[in-house]
């Protein structure tokens, strides 16, 4: 069972560490959905926990339609992170009808390979989520972040089920989007092999980020060493 954190800060990577978390998602800006990290932070990050780290890419806050300076700053992105060594890249994007921009994907996939490929939560936009996966499958991803296009993955969790159920063996459906230690078994119970969570607490950074709270990773992963 994966447990992924997604963190802003070295304060909550620490947690993360510490909790037992099972990969990490790097990224800035929490408030704003996530934003790219900085090169200094991944390089930072990566000499001090040999855990995977996947970094987030995405330039901007705001809907998932690029223009084509921005698709441009996109795989710049992807080359930088995957030259300092993350083992893994989340990126998505949609075309201004919520469709897959499938030639923009094809091409990030082709830079970012062989490192392990996270479609992020511009799927819970997507049109027609199903015929989605498909494309998605088809393109090379690892696997999908998503809340089942609902506020939270728990209110998701019907097209969840049913995504992974057509996905099968040839793609991991992650949920993510109000997992906690709370709801987190539910998710275990039907069978989803990873979670991805902030686990936010009470405590913010300097800066005013949230700090993933070590007890919630800690009951968390306890909680999914029970299921295989």
């Amino acid at each position: 069972m994966i447990v992924e954190i997604c963190c802003t800060s070295t304060a909550s990577i620490k947690n993360a560490l510490k909790g037992g978390a099972s990969r990490l998602e790097l990224c800035e800006n929490l408030g704003g959905d996530g934003l790219t990290p900085p090169s200094f932070f991944l390089k930072q990050v990566l000499k001090f926990t040999s855990i995977p780290i996947h970094a987030l890419i995405r330039p901007r806050i705001g809907n998932f339609v690029y223009n084509s300076q921005e698709v441009k700053t996109i795989a710049a992105q992807i080359e930088k992170a995957k030259s300092i060594g993350a083992k893994g890249i989340v990126i998505g994007a949609l075309n201004e009808d919520n469709s897959l921009p499938v030639m923009i994907l094809k091409n990030w996939v082709q830079l970012a390979k062989p490192l392990d490929l996270t479609f992020h939560r511009a799927f819970d936009k997507v049109i027609r989520p199903k015929d989605s996966l498909k494309k998605i499958i088809d393109l090379g991803f690892d696997r999908i972040l998503t809340s089942g296009q609902e506020a939270t993955a728990y209110s998701g969790l019907k097209l969840l089920v049913e995504l992974q159920e057509i996905a099968d063996d040839q793609l991991v459906i992650m949920p993510g989007g109000g997992i906690n230690d709370q709801n987190c078994e539910f998710f275990f119970k039907v069978g989803f092999k990873e979670v991805h969570l902030s686990a936010k607490g009470n405590e913010k950074t300097a800066d005013g980020e949230p700090i993933s709270d070590l007890a919630t990773i800690e009951k968390v992963v306890s909680l999914a060493s029970k299921f295989k």
